[in-house]
């Protein structure tokens, strides 16, 4: 019978110390320095009553790893997605850019063209085979045609 008593005793004394531990880590830590001049942490006050700081743990996280990692993780697809977005608002721009200028250059030459079509003198053209000649009226109006098409399309 005293065995157990003193078995139930010990096991006491033992559950008791497991839960004093962590509680007495949440109070915090006392910090002091030996004659080496080292850092000592130590839960219990240094010996012969040596001055000593409580030093207190730092707060628990927030929110646990895997939340944060999953916030973390969204916050970079976000940040890629934005990065992409903008390169393609530059591309786009940039296409479209190329295509003013090209349609700038086509309403310029339409309009040179059309110049020399509709001017007094009459001029020879180069056809498309090479050989040069002097357009009759039937031959000018498609033509005419065409660069006014070109100069509505394009020269805005």
């Amino acid at each position: 019978m005293q065995q157990s008593s003193a078995l139930c005793t010990s096991l006491f004394f033992f559950f008791g110390l497991v839960l004093a531990v962590p509680a007495a880590a949440a109070q915090g830590v006392h910090l002091w320095y030996d004659e080496n001049g080292e850092a000592v942490y130590s839960q219990s006050p240094p010996p012969g009553g040596q001055p000593s700081r409580l030093v207190k743990p730092p707060p628990p996280p927030a929110e646990s790893p895997e939340v944060a990692q999953e916030r973390l993780n969204q916050r970079l697809q976000k940040f890629e997605d934005n990065r992409e977005d903008e390169e393609l608002a530059e591309e786009k721009a940039q296409e479209a850019k190329s295509e003013a200028a090209a349609a700038q250059q086509r309403c310029s030459e339409a309009r040179r063209n059309l110049e020399r079509l509709d001017s007094s003198v009459r001029r020879r053209f180069q056809m498309p085979d090479g050989s040069v000649r002097r357009l009759t009226e039937e031959e000018r109006q498609p033509m005419r045609a065409e660069y006014e098409k070109i100069i509505a399309e394009d020269c805005r």
